[in-house]
């Protein structure tokens, strides 16, 4: 398939990305004022002194404090801006590539940016700024421009204090700063640990050693002084003691079929890297693995950990060479687009959906299994 045309329909699926994601965010902020996503991005320090997540918060409470533009407003405006540059820096990391079909199926995967479309609930979120200072980093290595070494510290500081999760993705850093930048690779991996790991982990022990609790005695109040009452505290009734493990106990089949939507994410990624002729170090995946392991045990979010995964994955990716399809990777890749659009992965619990009668095929199959190897042990 030519070029031209598929990347006017790489701009056409970017385009349906970027009006669902805005539409989703002006429903869950404006009309909603969701306790969980809302209330996210106004943790602030003002109501009780640091905290995690509190950065951006602390920001729009000044904004308001100064005009009195209402908080959700100002949430809004901001998601609206962040979402127009991140789109606008995909445009310019795909727009003038020679993409050949399968970029069409790495980005309709459902486990990746694909999840904007089946599950938008996970618009919004906080992970915005991720994929927003990611991009702005990749753009930067493959146009040769030079990044400080502290400017990296810098902005790795910013998305923690947003967002601590940011630190369990900081590998996906690393590897663009290793492949992409030249010198020797003990120096490479020296910086790394000094301008990333280390300051990475500095920050997360100032969160947890030091930062407060999400809710404090004073939020409701200081909230509706600033003219906002939550329908919802969502995510200030947060209880970080939790039992995570009763969670998983309850869903325990739906969360087992995470493992379904990580392979089919897995296949499709490597379909396009054997097509392409990209090889992704194999250490770095078992580096960004490990260091996934503790968020996936501490929440329950684990559509949302995946889909951070595979779109820091794809954004990554985007950056080699396409190579030239023959005819029969073509109608492979055809195949792959269908089949990614016929299913999908849920922000939580519900870790593989598609056609109600293959979901209930699978749900059989799986309890005749399950049983019979209980029955046998």
């Amino acid at each position: 398939m030519k070029t031209k045309i598929i990347n006017y329909i790489i701009g056409i699926v970017f385009l349906i990305y970027y009006c669902v994601s805005i539409a989703t965010s002006y429903t869950l902020i404006i009309v909603k004022k969701g306790g969980w996503c809302f209330g996210d991005w106004i943790i602030n320090y003002q109501d009780g002194g640091f905290k995690r997540r509190g950065l951006f918060g602390t920001l729009f409470m000044w904004i308001n404090e100064i005009t009195h533009i209402k908080l959700e407003y100002i949430v809004f405006a901001f998601v609206f801006l962040l979402y127009t540059a991140i789109f606008y820096l995909l445009v310019k990391l795909f727009w003038k590539e020679k993409n050949n079909i399968m970029v069409i199926a790495l980005l309709l995967l459902p486990v990746g940016f694909g999840m904007m479309v089946k599950d938008p609930n996970i618009a919004t979120r906080k992970e915005m700024m991720f994929f927003f200072l990611y991009l702005v980093y990749i753009l930067c290595l493959r146009s040769k421009v030079i990044i400080k070494d502290i400017t990296i510290t810098v902005f790795i500081i910013i998305t923690l204090l947003t967002h601590e999760a940011a630190f369990f993705y900081l590998p996906f850093v690393g590897l663009a700063y290793f492949t992409k930048n030249e010198g020797s690779a003990f120096d490479k991996i020296k910086k790394i640990i000094l301008y990333q790991l280390l300051p990475g982990a500095i920050i997360m022990v100032l969160l947890y050693k030091f930062g407060i609790s999400l809710r404090t005695e004073n939020t409701i109040e200081f909230f509706k002084a600033h003219g906002l009452v939550l329908e919802e505290m969502g995510i200030f009734d947060y209880d970080p003691n939790y039992d995570v493990i009763g969670v998983y106990i309850s869903h325990f089949y739906d969360y087992q079929t995470y493992g379904i939507s990580i392979l089919l994410g897995a296949l499709t990624v490597y379909i396009y890297c054997k097509f392409n002729q990209i090889k992704i170090n194999a250490l770095f995946l078992i580096v960004q693995i490990l260091f996934l392991i503790p968020l996936f045990y501490l929440a329950v979010d684990w559509g949302r950990w995946v889909n951070i995964f595979f779109t820091l994955l794809t954004i990554y990716i985007a950056t080699e060479p396409r190579a030239v399809l023959s005819r029969k990777q073509e109608i492979i890749a055809v195949i792959l687009i269908l089949f990614n659009l016929s299913w999908r992965m849920m922000l939580i619990t519900q870790g593989f959906l598609t056609f109600p009668q293959f979901d209930s095929f699978l749900k059989q199959i799986y309890y005749f299994l399950y049983f019979r190897i209980t029955n046998l042990l």
